[in-house]
């Protein structure tokens, strides 16, 4: 028995959309009023004076407090990171707020814009004003911009021993474990046979 296929006319088009309206306006309808404030009584001022009563208990009470109560003071809105000294900096070469995008277009449109984009970035002109010397690199590591931080290698020791190795464990450049050399031992006929799993299919 041949079944009728559902054709979306743009009837029932129109008609899913109202009804999608209608839900999504209802349901942020009801998260306003789930969102909203509970009605909570205003607390009872203490009544002030030698003869006054304690309240009842369980009752919100509105303590006086020295002084005028005003808004809380404002907050510290100064930065925490200075600003940077050279505004344009990291726009390529040519100044502006659009440096870099008139570096762009220079490039694509000049003769060999290969060779612009693969050309060796521009030499490291030093540290910058005001700033101490350089840290020491580990050993055997060789700065690239700045050759008094480099670190010469350390001389190999031969007779240097590092720690010791874990049971089970034997260095890489001392004598075999024992057995190494041994022939291999003849499987156990009572042993189960072991199956080598199937190649996948090509």
């Amino acid at each position: 028995m041949a079944e009728r296929l559902r054709t979306t006319t743009p009837a029932n088009a129109a008609r899913l959309a109202v009804a999608g309206v209608i839900i999504a306006g209802s349901a942020l309808a009801m998260a306003g009023q789930a969102g909203a404030d509970p009605a909570v009584p205003y607390p009872t001022p203490v009544p002030s004076g030698p003869d006054a009563a304690p309240p009842a208990p369980g009752q919100p009470v509105v303590e006086a407090v020295d002084g005028p109560v005003g808004p809380p003071p404002a907050p510290d809105l100064t930065p925490s990171v200075p600003e940077v000294a050279n505004p344009v900096y990291g726009q390529g070469q040519t100044p502006g707020q659009f440096g870099y995008l008139r570096d762009i277009w220079h490039t694509f449109h000049s003769g060999n814009p290969i060779e612009a984009l693969t050309a060796p970035p521009d030499e490291a002109t030093g540290p910058p004003p005001g700033a101490g010397p350089a840290p020491q690199l580990p050993p055997g590591f060789t700065s690239l911009t700045d050759p008094a931080s480099s670190t010469p290698a350390l001389p190999k020791d031969p007779g240097a021993v590092g720690p010791a190795l874990p049971p089970g464990y034997y260095p890489l450049n001392g004598p075999p474990p024992p057995g190494y050399f041994d022939p291999p031992a003849t499987p156990d006929p009572a042993a189960p046979p072991t199956v080598a799993p199937l190649p996948p299919p090509p």
